[in-house]
């Protein structure tokens, strides 16, 4: 997501993983699509239902509970060739080795269909999702051009972005649903940086930059069923601006940032696209995929583009339920980068499920690699022009989510 789109410091000398600019989008609504290649669209859960309202359609009778939380483990390394006397590559250096961990919520829904006196056509949810998170960390030891250590720096960013979300589902006939959803979208980001000096007569640098954001989204989607095997859903989804409020402490540096005051920011429009198709094997498998749509391209402050491409991206994934075993899960997802191309993502996933008395208790991982050249993003700091920093990340993502159906 485009929230809070600068954020970087205008003189580091390295550049910075998309994370710290955009967030770490939460394609996930809970450890079953993050098995099957993060196709949380089509997740007929109660968080599921949160994203896609319409799916209440398709949903079980009764009073369905679901809980989701995870932990993301990220690794980056950080490299520059080095050169000797006469300009000859001699090798690489090592700038910067980072690991990351972190814990974050999934979410927490509820959704009500077929009972406490609700018409059979009517069908409700509400709850909490984590739409974005923002956790990365950076350190590396300063050296000049003979490789002496002058400093270290590290920085440091933290926050998360909630959502809370009341759905509603008409459900005319068994082949069509219809559904409504509307959020409130909460949350805030902090930036810390520091700079530390070998030379005792150069001062330290410490600042801290916190943003806050507030902002509605509203969802409308579509779910047609022309056989009870084969399910199809579309939906559009149209945020308003999000209301920003930065503020900045410590030491007085230039963030390039879009704005130093309270200002807003325009929010993409997402199409989506899904579907599930269940062959009725022995198996029970259920194949799963998935495609959006995202106008980044469009957006703009003060009348001026950010300078952001449209981006889009497929998840796919299939499960199966193993003869006197869990259900097993695999999938694959993909997503196109509004900043550059060297930024795409691929991610491979798996998951399990099981079940215990009344209770539905699921795992799922996705592992998502990447290598990237700091030429070739464009705006990103570097030391000169034709700057040889390589960047190799690896993003590790685990889930646990437990859930229930309570016939009332």
């Amino acid at each position: 997501m485009s929230i809070i789109a600068a954020g970087i410091l205008s003189f580091m000398i390295a550049g910075l993983p998309e994370v710290m600019w955009l967030g770490n989008p939460a394609g996930s609504a809970s450890a079953v699509s993050c098995g099957m290649g993060g196709s949380g669209f089509m997740e007929v859960s109660a968080l599921g239902i949160l994203v896609n309202p319409s799916l209440l359609g398709i949903s079980d009778h009764g009073l369905q509970v679901e809980f989701a939380a995870g932990m993301d483990f990220f690794v980056e390394k950080r490299t520059r060739r080095v050169y000797d006397q006469f300009e000859s590559s001699i090798g690489e250096s090592e700038v910067a080795f980072n690991k990351t961990i972190g814990f974050f919520p999934g979410g927490v829904a509820l959704a009500l269909r077929g009972s406490g006196g609700l018409p059979p056509s009517l069908a409700f949810a509400a709850g909490l999702r984590v739409p974005s998170s923002y956790g990365y960390s950076y350190e590396r030891t300063v050296r000049d051009a003979a490789y002496v250590i002058t400093g270290d720096e590290r920085l440091d960013v933290s926050g998360i972005l909630n959502e809370f979300v009341l759905a509603v589902s008409f459900i005319p006939s068994d082949v069509f649903s219809f559904g409504l959803a509307g959020g409130y979208v909460t949350g805030s980001r902090d930036v810390a940086w520091e700079v530390t000096h070998v030379d005792p007569s150069l001062d330290s640098t410490r600042s801290h930059r916190s943003e806050t954001a507030n902002g509605i989204v509203t969802r409308g989607s579509i779910l047609f069923s022309p056989d009870d095997r084969v399910f199809v859903s579309a939906a559009l989804e149209y945020p308003m601006s999000l209301s920003i409020s930065p503020r900045t402490d410590g030491d007085p540096v230039t963030w390039n940032v879009l704005s130093e005051t309270d200002y807003d920011l325009d929010m993409p429009m997402t199409l989506r696209l899904g579907s599930i198709y269940i062959p009725g094997n022995s198996l029970r498998s259920r194949f799963i995929g998935e495609f959006f749509w995202s106008s980044d391209g469009s957006l703009e402050f003060e009348s001026e583009n950010l300078g952001l491409k449209n981006s889009w991206g497929v998840n796919a994934g299939v499960e199966n339920t193993l003869p006197g075993g869990p259900v097993a899960r695999f999938g694959f997802g993909y997503r196109r980068s509004p900043i550059a191309s060297a930024l795409d993502r691929m991610s491979f996933t798996t998951g399990l499920g099981f079940c215990v008395g009344e209770w539905n208790l699921d795992l799922g991982a996705s592992f998502s690699p990447d290598r990237w050249r700091q030429t070739e993003i464009t705006g990103l700091p570097s030391f000169v022009p034709g700057d040889s920093l390589t960047v190799e990340e690896t993003d590790t993502k685990v889930m646990f989510s437990i859930s229930r159906v309570f016939d009332l």
